[in-house]
């Protein structure tokens, strides 16, 4: 072999050696960017709602009015009532008012939430003020002419009364809309932690160490009031008066709760709230349970061509039909 060919031979191995350096080089930033992130603590810390501090009074005393947001220009329009809890979940329902497929009422106030339980707090104001504010809810259902459905969401711990009183009390408040066959829609509690999940997050910021920050389900979630108060409404009102989701298996997956997502989003702000950016996530999740109530979207309308095609199957087949008799006699 000629000192020319040998040359040859170790510069296209060079060459070679060169691709397959930059090729592993070139795929080690992918490598890094596809393992678990932690998102931002503290951003999650500060992740409220947005733009819902302009309709969600009861902060400070005197704060009676009722006030709305109102998001989304088309699609069925739902109404969300509740506490600071359903104020929390409402990103996952303007996400998809803003994709265009419902129209989204948000209202909302503090520590008092959609039912006829008295509050139980050391600030008298705070529970009479809140009486003040449902009696208005219900006025304000009974003036409205298109709601498809209400949803609803509130953390009951701070209420009066037994458990057993959570599901009648409850339903008490629902008549308004229910007499009215405006179906309600309970969505089921999150976690309440011991401390709060970004402090902890801070202790255990790696991937590896983030199933220190999670809980079994019956360690951080209460006795869940949304389920005698559905199970009571569509015994007195019909199967279609009421509907809960259960959202149990979205935050605690297979019994154990989870205080951020394998992909490393965080998912509360403090002790007993969603942080918006992880409850916007939701609006797919959220989107397919409403769909399965049946009661929320319209159903689907079958296409030109889908009804065109019926028609020529229906019109074969009377031709086959007719053609047969014809023979036959």
């Amino acid at each position: 072999m000629s000192v020319r060919a040998i040359s040859r031979g170790i510069g296209l191995v060079g060459v070679a050696l060169l691709v397959l350096a930059t090729t592993a080089l070139a795929g080690t930033p992918s490598a890094v960017a596809d393992e678990p992130q932690l998102s931002s603590i503290t951003a999650a810390e500060m992740d409220v709602a947005p733009g819902t501090p302009a309709c969600f009074p009861g902060a400070n005393p005197g704060e009676t009015e009722l006030l709305t947001c109102e998001y989304g220009d088309r699609g069925p329009r739902l109404l969300l009532v509740g506490d600071s809890h359903m104020r929390a979940l409402s990103p996952a329902f303007r996400r998809l008012a803003e994709e265009g497929k419902i129209r989204v009422t948000l209202l909302t106030r503090s520590r008092c939430g959609w039912t006829t339980r008295k509050l139980e707090h050391d600030l008298p104001w705070v529970a009479d003020e809140c009486e003040t504010w449902r009696a208005q809810v219900q006025r304000y259902i009974r003036d409205q002419k298109d709601l498809r459905a209400i949803i609803t969401n509130h953390r009951a711990r701070w209420m009066e009364g037994t458990e057993a009183q959570r599901g009648p009390d409850t339903v008490k408040a629902w008549r308004v809309a229910l007499d009215r066959k405006i179906p309600v829609i309970a969505v089921s509690g999150a976690p309440h932690w011991p401390s709060t999940p970004p402090d902890c997050l801070r202790k255990n910021p790696t991937p590896e160490q983030w199933k220190d920050c999670t809980a079994p389900a019956r360690e951080v979630m209460s006795f869940d009031w949304t389920v005698p108060a559905v199970v009571l409404a569509r015994r007195t009102y019909g199967p279609n008066a009421a509907f809960r989701l259960d959202m149990r298996d979205v935050y605690c997956p297979g019994g154990v709760c989870r205080t951020v997502t394998p992909k490393g989003q965080i998912m509360y702000r403090d002790e007993q709230h969603l942080g918006a950016t992880y409850a916007r996530s939701l609006a797919p999740e959220f989107e397919k349970r409403l769909r399965a109530t049946g009661v929320v979207f319209d159903p689907p309308r079958e296409s030109g061509a889908a009804i065109l095609a019926h028609l020529i199957g229906v019109l074969s087949a009377i031709v086959v039909r007719s053609a047969v008799a014809i023979a036959v006699v």
